[in-house]
């Protein structure tokens, strides 16, 4: 009888996937894809995170101070940030309404895409997902979204606005598509949230935040 070996958590999967290859192309994704079925989508959204990274200009190099700081920053937002809190005048409000990308945002204030998932208390995957919108908006902790527009430095209606928009299928995931590009649907933050590499404590803080937000 053949001896059960247990499957790896996804984070083991990626820290894998990012340790043995210097760029997430389809070849890797798939051998990965292949050994872990259960990951697929996971894999393919990971791999759309760390392509569009590499696509954007390099972020400053995070100095042991900064990462501090940077947690400390990301600890006192998420848990004193109150929805639609931030004294912005109206030209201000006005003028940052339109967003192109939040990911693309991050990298002008100096984030790179893991910093700024570790800023909001997420993953590459379920940054991904915000980016290209593929989380249903209703489902999105308001909090969550006042923190993001604390660290952008952008309006909580600017932020809301660009995630309510029509999800994107992201750009980097052309090169995995054999066919048809499919078109995009969208999930809700808990579920994105459970399929995530996150810890299991991670996972239960956004569930508890979400808990009466889900859509009936």
């Amino acid at each position: 009888m053949k001896g059960n070996r247990e499957t790896p958590m996804l984070d083991d999967v990626l820290n894998e996937f990012m340790a043995g290859h210097d760029s997430p192309t389809a070849d890797a994704v798939e051998a990965l894809a292949r050994r872990y079925p259960q990951y697929r989508r996971a894999l393919i959204d990971f791999a759309a995170a760390w392509a569009e990274q590499r696509a954007l200009p390099p972020a400053p190099p995070l100095e042991a101070e900064r990462e501090k700081a940077l947690i400390d920053r990301a600890m006192s937002h998420v848990e004193n940030v109150a929805y639609g809190q931030g004294e912005r005048t109206p030209e201000q409000r006005k003028a940052s309404i339109s967003i192109a990308s939040l990911t693309g945002e991050a990298k002008r204030k100096g984030f790179s895409a893991q910093e700024f998932a570790k800023a909001c208390g997420l993953d590459l995957v379920l940054i991904s997902k915000l980016n290209n919108r593929q989380i249903r908006p209703a489902t999105i902790p308001p909090r969550l979204i006042g923190h993001i527009g604390q660290l952008l430095d952008r309006a909580v209606e600017a932020i809301e606005e660009y995630l309510a928009r029509p999800p994107n299928a992201p750009a980097a995931t052309a090169f995995l598509s054999r066919g048809k590009p499919r078109t995009p649907g969208q999930q809700s933050f808990a579920d994105a949230v459970r399929t995530s590499s996150l810890s299991k404590a991670e996972k239960a803080r956004w569930l508890d935040e979400v808990a009466g937000l889900e859509e009936s």
